[in-house]
């Protein structure tokens, strides 16, 4: 039987807090738990709404509970969620393995068109995720459960007949095998609620008393594999608080450290690079490392290997032991994030993560707080409560994205290539001293209305389903790039002159789309009813413009014996240059509400 008591708990604090969840079965609540604590907890406010739309479970649900697009990831990685909230049941190894291969099925149905027997939300939700990957993007499957397991050999059984079903059976499309049981969400829900980034105090044991080899005030000493595993088993995720990632699965260092650990575990000291911790202090007493403030920043691998696999005899693993530096807790601080930097410079972590204390970001971080932003660059930081509106705090990957669409005028990249944004033709335009912080603010602002019409505008407006309608849903990037392509022009930023004479020469087009020259804002005015004059905006060139351009791509397509759907219409900047741009100005110059809402949002009276 399992022990839910404290989920169940957690359960009724969403209720309590969401009045509007309280109609909400306990099974789509723990599914929304889920997602919250583990995909959507970097901000302390959620839109529970926002979090339920994802959710996808129901009748023909093809064993999908939820669909939705990783916003912790660089490639916009793709999450399929399956949960099974049990009150009075066990989980066994048949029963994942069935549920697994229940969601697979689904999955190659969507992707074979075969959807008869799939319900729509499903069908739609799949497809809208996965058109909103980048190239390198993943597949993650993850299996929640309220089930206890009776041991960590149980846990482990379970997760390894996954985890095998999908590297062997699918090598063509292979799949991220993610397992959360009652003891993981127990962990993550209290590290997330403490908002600490480091555990108070625990103990591990090492090979011989005192032993240690010492640099100033950090030492390097050889600890008990079975104490990490028991470290491991108290405190899972909160061990890696302060690592700039935690545990990312890797087949091939995972199956190298498993089989050192099973075949030779008396050379692991020899094949592993051990782990690092940094804390606030440390003593050594004996054979005990006790440890106060203190995290895992490198070793993430090695520690959930560790603590996962069956050790029979223990064995012993180097561990680096830094004490923080610094006479502020400013300065100890940096220093951590240092370490744990350098330290993580080869693993795949996220690229955010990387350039989060770079002076750049430091020095956009100060500004942006001038204009009412707050500017999230590092795990850990949470907003004010004063910032309370979503489009006052963001982070690095929705400036760049925005920026990437508004200020560079790559709307395609921005929906699909947005790791462009780290590239240094276009990083230092997007965060470096040249960035606008007042167009960063406002791209914001715009973004919220443009979500907020999308999500609560549409249904009265009539818009063709074939062709309007795509192109509003998934035409974001778009709007915003063709709404301050027409600020830019009202700014005096260039003439369109200037940008038709060079529409047939990509190279030199962009290159004069990106100016800004003295451009420090979108909106220079105060509006009354401005999310209604964005309305407007959005209806006349998701309808007029967008959906114009789509309409006239797929005749072209059906002429060419060929399909083109609408995510992959507006993937490209091309899109943009060759059809949006001629048709949003032919639109712009003969449409006097079209001219007179830019005007107003720019303050100009032409």
């Amino acid at each position: 039987m399992a022990n839910i008591n404290y989920i169940k708990e957690r359960i009724e604090d969403l209720k309590r807090e969401y009045p509007e969840l309280r109609k909400e079965q306990d099974y789509r609540l723990f599914t929304l738990l889920c997602l919250k604590y583990f995909y959507f907890n970097d901000v302390d406010d959620i839109d529970p709404t926002d979090l339920l739309d994802k959710i996808t479970d129901g009748k023909s649900d093809g064993g999908i509970d939820a669909i939705f697009n990783d916003p912790n990831s660089d490639n916009n990685d793709m999450v399929i969620i399956q949960s099974k909230y049990y009150e009075q049941s066990d989980l066994t190894v048949y029963d994942a393995v069935a549920e697994l291969e229940k969601m697979v099925d689904t999955i190659q149905n969507i992707d074979n068109c075969k959807v008869s027997a799939i319900n729509e939300q499903v069908v739609s939700a799949y497809r809208w995720a996965k058109s909103s990957m980048e190239e390198n993007g993943a597949i993650s499957l993850a299996f929640f459960s309220s089930y206890k397991a009776k041991s960590t050999r149980e846990r482990n059984s379970i997760e390894k007949k996954l985890t095998n079903k999908y590297s062997k059976e699918n090598s063509e499309k292979q799949y991220n095998i993610e397992l959360n049981l009652y003891n993981e969400i127990q962990t993550q829900i209290e590290t997330v609620d403490s908002g600490k980034l480091c555990v108070d105090y625990d103990q591990l044991e090492i090979d011989r008393p005192n032993n240690c080899l010492r640099y100033e005030e950090s030492i390097i000493v050889n600890i008990s594999a079975m104490s990490l595993q028991q470290l491991q088993n108290r405190r899972g995720n909160s061990l890696l608080g302060m690592n700039l990632r935690y545990y990312i699965k890797n087949k091939g260092v995972d199956d190298g450290i498993k089989a050192t650990i099973e075949k030779e575990s008396e050379n692991f000291w020899y094949k592993n690079n051990g782990i690092i911790i940094i804390c606030d202090d440390f003593e050594l007493d004996g054979k005990y490392l006790k440890l106060y403030d203190f995290s895992i920043i490198n070793g993430g691998q090695t520690t959930n290997r560790v603590g996962r696999l069956d050790i029979e005899k223990d064995f012993y693993l180097q561990c680096k032991v830094v004490k923080k530096k610094g006479t502020t807790q400013n300065d100890q601080d940096k220093f951590a994030h240092s370490i744990a930097e350098a330290t993580n410079s080869q693993k795949p972590i996220k690229k955010s993560d990387l350039v989060s204390n770079t002076p750049e970001q430091l020095r956009l971080n100060e500004r942006l707080r001038k204009v009412g932003v707050f500017y999230i660059t590092k795990k850990g930081d949470k907003p004010p409560k004063s910032y309370y509106n979503s489009y006052t705090y963001t982070k690095i990957e929705e400036v760049g994205k925005l920026s990437l669409a508004a200020v560079l005028q790559m709307p395609g990249s921005a929906r699909s290539s947005a790791q462009r944004m780290y590239q240094n033709e276009y990083y230092y335009s997007i965060f470096g001293s040249e960035a606008k912080e007042g167009v960063i603010a406002d791209a914001l602002k715009i973004s919220y209305y443009y979500d907020n019409f999308v999500k609560n505008d549409l249904s009265d407006r009539g818009y063709d389903e074939k062709t309007v309608l795509p192109m509003i849903k998934n035409g974001k990037t778009f709007q915003l790039a063709s709404i301050s392509f027409l600020c830019k022009i009202v700014y005096g930023v260039f003439k369109y002159d200037d940008v038709s004479c060079v529409l047939d020469d990509t190279d030199q087009l962009k290159l004069t789309l990106r100016k800004m020259n003295g451009m420090e804002r979108i909106i220079s005015n105060k509006i009354e009813d401005e999310d209604k004059v964005f309305y407007q905006i959005f209806d006349k060139i998701g309808d007029e413009v967008l959906g114009y351009c789509y309409s006239d791509a797929l005749d072209k397509a059906y002429n060419d014996k060929r399909t083109l759907a609408p995510s992959d219409y507006l993937k490209s900047d091309n899109t943009y240059y060759r059809d949006v741009i001629k048709r949003l100005w032919k639109i712009y110059k003969n449409d006097d509400k079209l001219k007179d809402s830019i005007s107003m949002i720019c303050g100009s009276k032409n």
